[in-house]
């Protein structure tokens, strides 16, 4: 399981945002699940997908569609 954290504290997403990360996501790794906080401070929490195969094309475009920069973070067991 890995999270993308976003670097600005005062982001937030709007629920179109966070439903066409989601799919996209879904839909491009073989990850189990994918679930956003849309709020201050916006995180996705991606679990059964390995982050190193979380290519920067792949985090270009999340953030593209959320308007910010994100930070990954990986969290054991």
């Amino acid at each position: 399981m890995f999270h993308l954290v976003a670097e600005d504290p005062t982001v937030a997403l709007d629920e179109l945002q966070a439903a066409r990360i989601t799919s996209w996501l879904l839909e491009l790794i073989p990850a189990r699940s994918c679930r956003v906080r849309r709020e201050p401070v916006v995180e996705i929490t991606i679990t059964g997908h390995y982050p190193a195969d979380f290519h920067l094309p792949l985090l270009r475009r999340v953030e593209e569609i959320a308007g910010c920069r994100f930070s990954l973070s990986v969290v054991d067991g």
